[in-house]
């Protein structure tokens, strides 16, 4: 069978995190042309007049919350978004339109844009959210996951043509700054949640000298004058990120999904590539699905609650030789076998085989 040549994609995901430039940028290196619609983009009426007005229905129980007063109406974010993608698939004709699932679009668009090309989806949301990914999946002629539970359980209930696909890195987006210095001993990255909070007031136990970078943080720790102190900002990316990476000597990661702890979760965030990427040393809770891609203790590290957690950053805070070592070696290892041009591989591969016969199991398929 001669193979398909795929020239024009079309992706369709949110502005944050920028997944859709770093797409961009691999489709781009394997000579595939790339339009990108945003999700994420809104009205001004939708933001002023219908978050509110439903807000204060939904509030005084007026209207269930499960309703939305102006779901038919053409500037509603989901309508709103959902025509935006069925123009740009009109206008630009791709020959695959891939969607980052997590974001509502509504079925008669899904089904519209499939019939002018093959319709793939990856699935980056938190494995808990599955079953929305299972209603629709029939929808796409692909299924991507980033949880190896999702693909099982899509293989429980025989869907085909679905696979898994892991979160990868931009090496040029994320990088070593030889000439920057260590200045924090940790710094965390991710939104605020009350186990995160919990976690973060135990680490303050071995050292203050802590940055934190998230929504909510300050607007819930602010009777924790400790804590507070350590907030240094609501987000951060591009280069900032990647400074602040470079100068902390252990990188916090503290999953907040999963259906339970360890073991017992599967997928991988961006977080556990983008900052082995950047020579910067990890330190992160477990996942069954991390140990296919690093051996914990050679490229980072990874703790199995609380207690080791505070016992490691001890540790390796007191031995930067171990600590270099390891994030040298994760370094190494991202930035050669999980970027964006393994992610673009492996949805050509899946494009070749849309048009096969019907898999007898679900694939699973590892960057």
């Amino acid at each position: 069978m001669n193979k398909k040549k795929l020239r024009r994609v079309l992706l369709a995901y949110s502005s944050r995190p920028p997944i859709m430039d770093y797409l961009e940028s691999a489709f781009g290196a394997a000579g595939v042309e790339v339009h990108k619609v945003y999700l994420d983009q809104n009205t001004a009426f939708d933001r002023i007049v219908i978050h509110y007005v439903n807000k204060y229905l939904h509030s005084l129980r007026l209207m269930p919350k499960s309703q939305n007063l102006f779901q038919a109406h053409p500037l509603a974010h989901r309508n709103f978004r959902s025509e935006a993608l069925l123009d740009a698939a009109r206008q630009f004709q791709p020959e695959l339109t891939l969607l980052i699932r997590g974001i509502s679009v509504r079925q008669d668009v899904l089904e519209a844009v499939r019939e002018m090309a093959p319709l793939m989806a990856w699935w980056v949301e938190k494995e808990e959210r599955v079953e929305e990914a299972i209603r629709e999946i029939d929808l796409f002629d692909w299924y991507f996951f980033m949880n190896s539970s999702c693909v099982e359980r899509a293989a429980e209930l025989e869907k085909r043509h679905t696979s898994l696909l892991v979160h990868a890195v931009d090496p040029g987006c994320f990088y070593r700054m030889p000439e920057i210095g260590k200045k924090h001993d940790i710094c965390f990255v991710g939104n605020w949640s009350l186990k995160r909070q919990r976690f973060l007031e135990q680490v303050l136990q071995t050292t203050s000298n802590i940055a934190i970078y998230g929504g909510k943080w300050k607007k819930k720790c602010w009777q924790n004058p400790k804590l507070w102190r350590c907030i240094k900002g609501s987000y951060i990316d591009g280069e900032a990120l990647v400074r602040l990476y470079n100068e902390s000597r252990i990188v916090l990661n503290v999953t907040n999904w999963g259906f339970g702890e360890g073991m017992n979760r599967s997928g991988v965030n961006m977080r556990v590539l983008e900052v082995p990427a950047t020579g910067a040393f990890l330190l992160t809770d477990d996942s069954r699905d991390l140990r296919a891609y690093f051996e914990p203790g050679k490229q980072l590290a990874v703790y199995a609650d609380l207690a080791d957690c505070l016992q490691q950053i001890r540790f390796y805070l007191a031995h930067p030789q171990q600590r270099e070592a390891i994030a040298a070696a994760g370094e190494m290892l991202v930035r050669e076998a999980y970027t964006y041009r393994q992610i673009v591989e492996q949805v050509l591969q899946a494009y070749q085989k849309i048009d096969q016969p019907v898999l007898p199991e679900a694939e699973v398929v590892a960057v």
